[in-house]
């Protein structure tokens, strides 16, 4: 993460300039292609420069997926699980359809599985941890693992097919399919108790 402040227009400018590149490099190429020494080039700064603000390029990839991640918390706070769950759905298709290219490249691109992964665990916070009542922790495993996941396989499906459906209408599809599927499996648990 960044070691030093911004606090004047020139350290302004050059961290704006370090994250533009480092985003335009992402989406040019896989993460692990990227240099601090290309970097540094493309965005005309010295290696010195970038190494006064971030450790590593780790460092600056952690703070953009924990921008995204935290905007992703703040937004869905209220919500709670499993109650909400079709809320989450619909606001994961709206906070996606609100982010720039990299957020989808990131969340879409198979090439960034690694840090697909990262911004998940970032992003999912409490949901993923608390386990709410009426499910042992393996149960409630399943039910998040089912959800997480045939919500970010619905997403992915409409970026792929280039956003052709609107938000709103893809978004309700995608919670109406999780919400039945849900209920059900919650419904025979409930039966078996």
């Amino acid at each position: 993460m960044r070691t030093t402040p911004a606090k004047d227009l020139r350290v302004t400018k050059t961290l704006e300039a370090i994250d533009t590149t480092f985003r335009a490099m992402m989406l040019e190429g896989r993460f692990e292609s990227i240099t601090v020494k290309g970097l540094c080039e493309r965005a005309r700064i010295n290696k010195k420069t970038f190494y006064r603000y971030y450790e590593t390029l780790d460092d600056l990839l952690a703070e953009v997926m924990a921008t995204y991640a935290a905007a992703w918390r703040q937004r869905t706070s209220h919500l709670r699980m499993p109650q909400d769950v079709g809320e989450v759905v619909r606001e994961l298709f709206r906070f996606g359809s609100e982010q720039d290219d990299l957020y989808d490249a990131i969340t879409c691109d198979p090439s960034f599985v690694r840090v697909q992964a990262e911004l998940q665990d970032n992003a999912s916070g409490e949901h993923a941890e608390t386990v709410p009542n009426g499910f042992s922790p393996e149960l409630w495993d399943l039910y998040y693992a089912y959800q997480s996941a045939a919500a970010l396989a619905m997403y992915r499906a409409w970026v792929a097919d280039g956003k052709a459906i609107p938000v709103e209408e893809a978004a309700e599809h995608a919670s109406c399919l999780i919400c039945r599927g849900s209920d059900a499996w919650l419904a025979g648990i409930r039966s078996n108790t």
